[in-house]
Parts: C-alpha cells; sequence; structure tokens
C-alpha cells in the first residue's frame, strides 16, 4: 500500500489538486450536518435522527388591530401598563413668570392741610414723643422711620399753622361777639316793651345780632372747607361760651395753630419727607404709607399664551411662589388683562393681587404664577410615554384580556400635553378610563407593530 505522499508524487500535480478537494468537500458536508441539528446516536443497535426544539417564541400580528405578544417577550421588552384615569376637576396652566410692586389702591400720599412749619415729627410704636414748644425743635429722636408701621389715626408730624390759628381765633371772636350782641339786643327789647329805650335803638341792635350770626357762620363754613374735625370747632364754641362771662379766662390762642397730620391707613412708611423745622405746604408729600398686607402682582405674558388667559372669567385665584421662598405658595386673584400688547416685547400685562399677611413677601420679587382652570368632562388621562407618535397620529397600546399577551393598537385625539401627562379625547378610539394602556416599552411595541406583516385574511 502506498503512503499519500508517493501516491501524489505518482499523480504529480493534478493529483496533488484532487486529493485537496476532497479534503474540503468532506469538511463542508460535516459542517452542514451539524447545522441542520442532526445529531446521530446508537439505539438498539440502529442509528436514530433528533432535531432540536425551536423555543424561540414568536411575536405576531394578529388582525389590523392587535398584536400576540408571549409572555417571555413582554419580559424581555419590559411592558408595563398603568390604567387610564379622569382628569381632576382642575388643572394648571403652564407657569407664568412675574414680579411683585405695591398696590396702587392701596398707597397713600399724606400731605399736611395747611402750610406752615413742622414743630413735631411723630414717632414709632414704643417711643415716646417730644414735648415742644413753637420755637424749639425735638432732636433726641428721628421720629418716623421708613419701614415702621403706623395705625390709622396716628401722628405722623405736628405743622404750626398760622393762617389755621387766625382762622379758629376769628371764629371764636365772632361766637362771642355774638353772644355778647344777644344779651344787649334782649335787654333792649325789654326796655323797649316799657317805652325805655327807642325803637331805633332796637333795630340797630336787632340788625347787629344778624350781622355776628352771618359771621358766624361764614367763620364757621370756613373752618369746616379746611376739614377741621366737628369736634374741634364744638370745643371752640365752647371756649366762646367761656369768653362771654365776665370773669372768664381767654384760651391760650397758640394751640390754634396746632396741626396734627395722621395716618389716613394703617401700613408701612415707605417713604418719608419732612423733618422737625421744616417749612411745608398744602402740596407737599410728608409721608408715602403703603397696605403691605395685599401686594400686586405684574406679569409680562407673551401674546402666543393669551388665548389660555383670555378664555378665563375674572376674577379668578391663583398662586403665587417666591422665588427667594420656594416651596411656599400664596393665594391671590387675577384681576386684569391688559388691553395694549408690548411691540418690543410681544407681551400684555398681565395684573392681579396676592395676599401678604405674613409680610414675608416684598415688593420687587420675582415670582412664579400658576392659574388653575376647570378641566372638561369629555377627556381621559394617561402618562405620556404611554402615547405613541409616527409623524401621521398618535396611539396607545390597551390591553385586550387578563392573560396579558393580547394589546391592542387605538389611535387617539390628543388635546392637550403636559410633562408629565397627555389628555386624550374620551370619544376617539373607545378608549374609556381603567383601561390599561402599556406606558414602558409602548414605543418597541409600535415598532414591532408597524414591522410585522399583517396576517391573510
Amino acid at each position: 500500500m502506498l503512503k499519500l505522499s508517493a501516491l501524489t508524487d505518482r499523480l504529480g500535480l493534478a493529483g496533488r489538486a484532487l486529493a485537496v478537494g476532497g479534503v474540503v468537500l468532506v469538511a463542508g458536508v460535516a459542517a452542514a450536518w451539524l447545522a441542520a441539528g442532526t445529531v446521530r446516536s446508537a439505539h438498539g443497535g440502529g442509528t436514530v435522527e433528533k432535531k432540536e426544539p425551536d423555543t424561540v417564541a414568536k411575536i405576531r400580528r394578529d388582525g389590523t388591530d392587535q398584536i400576540v405578544v408571549p409572555a417571555d417577550v413582554c419580559a424581555s421588552l419590559g411592558l408595563k401598563t398603568v390604567p387610564a384615569t379622569l382628569p381632576p376637576a382642575t388643572r394648571n396652566l403652564p407657569s407664568f413668570q412675574g414680579v411683585l410692586n405695591f398696590d396702587n389702591g392701596r398707597l397713600v400720599r399724606v400731605q399736611s392741610p395747611f402750610a406752615g412749619q413742622v414743630i413735631e415729627a411723630g414717632v414709632a410704636t414704643g417711643q415716646e414723643p417730644n414735648s415742644h414748644v413753637p420755637s424749639a425743635f425735638p432732636s433726641s429722636n428721628a421720629g418716623l422711620r421708613v419701614g415702621d408701621k403706623v395705625t390709622r389715626g396716628d401722628v405722623l408730624a405736628v405743622v404750626w399753622s398760622a393762617d389755621l390759628g387766625a382762622k379758629k381765633s376769628e371764629f371764636v371772636d365772632a361766637v362771642s361777639k355774638l353772644k355778647t350782641d344777644e344779651k344787649t339786643y334782649r335787654r333792649l327789647d325789654e326796655l323797649y316793651q316799657i317805652n325805655g329805650t327807642a325803637e331805633r335803638t332796637v333795630r340797630e341792635a336787632e340788625r347787629t345780632v344778624q350781622a355776628d350770626r352771618v359771621a358766624v357762620e361764614r367763620a364757621e363754613a370756613t373752618l369746616r372747607a379746611w376739614r377741621v374735625p366737628a369736634d374741634e370747632i364744638a370745643a371752640l364754641r365752647e371756649s366762646a361760651d367761656q369768653l362771654s362771662a365776665p370773669d372768664a379766662k381767654r384760651t391760650d390762642p397758640a394751640k390754634w395753630a396746632r396741626v396734627e397730620v395722621k395716618a389716613p391707613i394703617s401700613g408701612v412708611i415707605l417713604e418719608k419727607n419732612v423733618a422737625a423745622g421744616q417749612v411745608v405746604d398744602t402740596t407737599s408729600d410728608l409721608f408715602r404709607i403703603g397696605d403691605v398686607s395685599t401686594l400686586a402682582v405684574w406679569v409680562h405674558l407673551y401674546e402666543e399664551d393669551l388665548p389660555l388667559i383670555c378664555k378665563l372669567s375674572l376674577p379668578r385665584e391663583w398662586a403665587i411662589s417666591a422665588v427667594a421662598s420656594p416651596g411656599t405658595a400664596h393665594t391671590g386673584k387675577l384681576e386684569r388683562i391688559g388691553m395694549a400688547i408690548d411691540p418690543a416685547q410681544h407681551t400684555a400685562l398681565v395684573t392681579g393681587t396676592v395676599e401678604n399677611e405674613k409680610g414675608d413677601l416684598r415688593a420687587g420679587m420675582a415670582v412664579t404664577v400658576t392659574v388653575k382652570i376647570p378641566t372638561s368632562s369629555d377627556e381621559i388621562e394617561v402618562p405620556a410615554e404611554a402615547v405613541v407618535e409616527d409623524g401621521r397620529e398618535s396611539s396607545v397600546f390597551v390591553r385586550a384580556d387578563s392573560s396579558g399577551d393580547r394589546y391592542v393598537r387605538r389611535p387617539v385625539t390628543v388635546v392637550r400635553r403636559s410633562r408629565d401627562t397627555i389628555a386624550i379625547a374620551a370619544r376617539s378610539g373607545g378608549l374609556k378610563p381603567g383601561d390599561a394602556v402599556v406606558t414602558s416599552g409602548s414605543l418597541l411595541l409600535g415598532s414591532a407593530f408597524t414591522d410585522l406583516p399583517q396576517p391573510k385574511p
């Protein structure tokens, strides 16, 4: 028997090529046999062929709108479902940015009703007012300061007004003269009844009394026009009654020139423009007081967001959160939508108020504004990841049975979107509250539904 090498030497080049080809052919046949999964084993003296079972589960389409997903494929895709729900009764519009300011309706500028010289400045709660005389002005404290709280009726400053003192003195003199002339008239009239005096004398006394009454009414009208309180006018009449007595002592008229400038509202002093010794007139703003228990909110709303607000009935409640104190919400009201659009920023001014009873908000603070609106009853809410978009329509996959391997694709109409949820029209796709919609793995399920062929009818 010849060796292989000797045989190839004898056959030459052609023989060697034929031998190599035979080896390759045998190897190819063996590989094909292994790939087919055929296994040969001795059993009962014979040879038996076995094929490995197909353990790969298949996902398939069923009808025009259903897809069947075996349990092991569901696990590998990570499919999860949650029930579709009705939206809450109210929802929040997208937040708007704004700024706080003082409410113009709660700001008061305080002036002196009479021109004169400031002889005393009011003091804050807990301080003692300084005693004064017209020629000496207090300097031991600065009186009221910006930021001090005042109550309605508190004395803010005292002005020495020579004009007011003169008018009060004129009124007292007129009342006193009237009373004296009335006594004279009554005495002359009694004498006239017993022929003790001439009628001409009585008539002149009567005309004098009438002139005195006119003078009193004119002086009183002037005081009322200058808004002198009624109790001060009554006190002046009492002083005049005392002066009519023979032994009466004249009241110090210097006090009549004293004018107390009082706070017209309760609030905080925002501005102070007066000091003791200063000469002021009726147009000078001595103080500016603001009621900061309620502040104004200004929101510059972009014109593309206006339709969201214009549909609302006003006033409407809104929630305010200050950037300086995140997590703390303050209630207020949206009251007015501006009628003009800023041509540079393309925004409209939306204004309202916010409650500030604790005083922790400040004018100028940046705030975030949230408005609640009622939700339509024809809506269903699903998680945002449940909606599959293919560029033409939106759809969700709903679990069709309790076994969890059959899902129905339902086209839906999106009403609005938010960060976490999407609202769907209740009549679209037959979706109902409580339907189990696929959330995790919905995109993979949508791709499989599109790629798999639809079964033939």
